[in-house]
């Protein structure tokens, strides 16, 4: 133990110091007279004080460690995104929910990670759900959000405050407690409940029967033994829900504190949760039994034997389920509304970790105006300006000159845009805006499908989702790109022309330089340039109007060392 420690604790070794003398000297004293007895007093006063400073030293080095990790680049931990998804994939989403594709073409998974600073389960599951939701017709409900983040930032004790609130949840578990509130799990006893509760009312009472005579200590072990063969036969149907009734419990014990806050900036939700409480606050009481847990092991066996001879586990385990399918809602709007608390901290310390970033302004009218944007993922992006309106943008330009980038900086913004009113840009100003994508695919053997065929699938659905009710935003890197050129041109131009004349906005990266001018009347072209330096081929990231008018791909055989009967 080093001196900093010692320094830092000082207060607390002292106190144990006193404690363990005033006890020592109370049971050694109490020889020579019962009056020193009374030493125990200020031993029981020193041990008090010394939990209190502990309980300070604890809370101050967890404070500590979440004042490090805010603003931090990324927050590295374990992510189980099977585990995260599950709340988006269980509870009810509309039509406008992300579709597996875009997500995966903006590589989200990476993005979320870097966004990810929540300290609960229910925090990060909101998080990823609200990314994968956009808000497109309730822009109220974004500004509210953004007040909310805005409010984290500026104020660092009421941030401080819920981080300590919500880091009273164990992170290790409550992966599936959503799984429990949106598909609570069909068990049914093996007996009716009844049956159990007879057998509770039994082992509460059998107890006085040794009044009548000590030969009925054998009626209670025989009693016991039929409430321990029925209690673990349950607990093997039901231990797998342990971690999400035990999680239950702390978030209504979380959601009891975060109902205590009275802040402007967080909206709705510190009475969402005080509403939402008064009707589950019961729940605590039937599951107290229920997955116990004990780090001292006499406590943890006296505690099991109990719970087996009252059966107390079972009763409450079914008890439980009965509460939550009864309290559905509720459970769930509590679930929902920690974890936005939770989630909307977590942005609040992204945007403190960025070297600038706006809030986006929505319109009526139609369009998308990003300037000097960037990408989330990169450690020293080039930001761009782009502007989409009636006029569709083809982007063209050598390999490797930044094109996808581009097309990905774009959907990334429009995203966090609609769902954390938090955009990587000087500006943004577009209406609301559906977001699809085809960006990428190889082939998919374990389905047979070729890449042809699934860049037309994918392309399809893009084309399947144009409506008036809401504009498209549709991106595309390089259209058809697993089939001959003549072909990949005309199912290329066709596709483009259809999208620009209905409700949506079209940005799209291609290689095939006739597409600019059979889409002239429809689009404006834009390019990315390189040079052939001493160092290779050196690019510098920036979009510029025009066509593209050079070309790689030979220059970079050469630099890799190609024969010259082969580049020249």
């Amino acid at each position: 133990m080093n001196w900093r420690t010692w320094k830092h604790n000082w207060r607390l070794y002292l106190l144990l110091l006193l404690t363990g003398i005033c006890v020592y000297l109370a049971f050694v004293l109490a020889n020579l007279s019962p009056r020193y007895l009374w030493l125990l007093l200020p031993g029981a006063l020193g041990a008090g004080l010394a939990y209190l400073e502990y309980r300070r030293l604890q809370r101050q080095k967890l404070l500590t460690q979440l004042r490090s990790q805010w603003g931090t680049a990324e927050l590295k931990k374990e992510r189980d995104f099977q585990a995260i998804a599950s709340l988006f994939l269980q509870a009810p989403r509309g039509e406008e929910a992300l579709d597996d594709r875009t997500w995966q073409d903006l590589t989200m998974d990476a993005v979320f990670a870097r966004l990810d600073r929540t300290l609960t389960w229910p925090g990060m599951q909101v998080l990823y759900r609200l990314l994968r939701l956009p808000e497109l017709g309730n822009l109220e409900k974004l500004r509210r959000r953004s007040a909310a983040i805005a409010g984290f930032q500026e104020d660092a004790d009421l941030r401080e405050k819920v981080q300590l609130m919500l880091s009273s949840m164990e992170r290790r578990i409550g992966s599936g407690l959503c799984t429990l509130l949106w598909d609570t799990p069909q068990s049914k006893p093996h007996l009716p409940l009844l049956v159990y509760n007879l057998l509770f009312l039994a082992a509460l009472f059998s107890p006085l029967l040794l009044l009548l005579s000590p030969r009925f200590v054998l009626a209670l072990v025989f009693l016991f033994q039929i409430n321990m063969y029925l209690h673990f036969k349950v607990q093997k149907e039901i231990r797998a829900y342990f971690e999400g009734v035990r999680a239950l419990r702390q978030l209504i014990s979380v959601g009891k504190q975060l109902a205590q806050l009275d802040a402007e900036c967080l909206g709705a939700l510190p009475q969402t949760i005080r509403e939402a409480l008064g009707r589950v606050t019961a729940f605590n009481k039937i599951v107290r039994y229920v997955g116990m847990e004990s780090t001292d092991p006499l406590t943890h066996m006296f505690e099991q034997y109990v719970t087996i001879f009252y059966l107390a586990e079972v009763r409450g385990f079914y008890r439980a389920l009965d509460f939550i399918a009864q309290n559905r809602e509720a459970l769930q709007t509590l679930f929902l509304a920690v974890g936005e608390l939770d989630a909307l901290q977590s942005v609040a310390s992204y945007r403190a970790s960025l070297t600038y970033f706006c809030e986006p302004e929505f319109t009526a009218q139609r369009g998308l105006q990003l300037e000097g944007a960037y990408h989330p993922l990169l450690d020293e992006p080039v930001p761009n300006s782009i502007g989409v309106s009636n006029r569709g943008i083809l982007i063209t330009g050598s390999n490797m000159s930044g094109k996808s980038t581009l097309l990905r900086t774009v959907g990334v913004n429009v995203l966090l845009a609609q769902s954390i009113a938090t955009c990587l840009a000087k500006s943004y100003r577009a209406c609301p805006l559906r977001l699809v994508t085809s960006i990428g695919r190889a082939d998919n053997l374990i389905e047979g499908k070729s890449y042809y065929l699934e860049e037309a699938l994918s392309v399809l659905r893009i084309l399947e989702n144009v409506q008036e009710r809401v504009t498209i935003l549709a991106i595309f890197d390089e259209l058809f790109r697993g089939t001959n050129s003549e072909e990949r041109i005309f199912a290329a131009q066709r596709v483009l022309q259809y999208l620009i004349g209905r409700n949506a906005l079209v940005l799209a990266a291609t290689h095939d330089l006739e597409l600019c001018d059979l889409l002239a009347e429809e689009y404006t072209s834009y390019h990315f340039s390189e040079r052939v330096g001493d160092l290779g081929l050196e690019f510098d990231y920036k979009l510029k109007a025009g066509p593209a008018t050079t070309r790689n791909a030979l220059a970079l055989l050469r630099y890799l060392g190609y024969p010259q009967e082969v580049t020249d």
